[in-house]
């Protein structure tokens, strides 16, 4: 099956900046997205911490690059992750995708974070965290978008994440 997120001459993902060349893409990718990440918070301060706040948070740090910023992706994903060694994890299918973050934040936001010590929190919020970023919602961008959450939802339930 062809990634439609692909440009068809070449395999960079389409972007608003017509670059074709995977390395420039990244280096862009890199600057732009820094720079979102600076004033994220106050674009969604006041949303819920739920599946509408964590695609508005996508949609700001990469709506200037790509033209699907903040929607789920529609096909499967493997991927090899730098931080295992090039393995790869087992990601949410595109039909999977919705309820497993809808299951996973319902626990996020049902956990009574302020009745478990510093430790359990730690070990619970992590666990958490990486089953939401297991579902990896977005065809790119994951991780900065699952972190970027986790410290606002963090940060807003007294556990300042340093």
């Amino acid at each position: 099956m062809r990634d439609p997120y692909l440009y068809e001459d070449a395999p960079v993902l389409k972007n608003r900046l017509g670059i074709k060349d995977a390395d420039t893409l990244e280096r862009a990718e890199a600057d732009i997205t820094y720079l979102r990440l600076y004033d994220v918070d106050g674009a969604v301060q006041s949303m819920e911490f739920g599946l509408p706040r964590l695609l508005a948070i996508h949609k700001h740090i990469f709506g200037d690059i790509y033209d699907w910023a903040g929607t789920i992706r529609t096909i499967p994903m493997v991927k090899g992750e730098r931080v295992l060694g090039g393995d790869t994890v087992r990601y949410s299918q595109p039909d999977d995708i919705e309820r497993d973050c809808a299951d996973v934040l319902k626990k996020i936001n049902d956990t009574n974070w302020s009745a478990l010590g510093v430790h359990e929190t730690a070990e619970t919020f992590t666990k958490l965290i990486a089953t939401l970023w297991q579902a990896h919602p977005f065809r790119e961008g994951n991780t900065r978008t699952a972190i970027t959450f986790a410290t606002q939802f963090a940060e807003a339930h007294g556990f300042r994440m340093d």
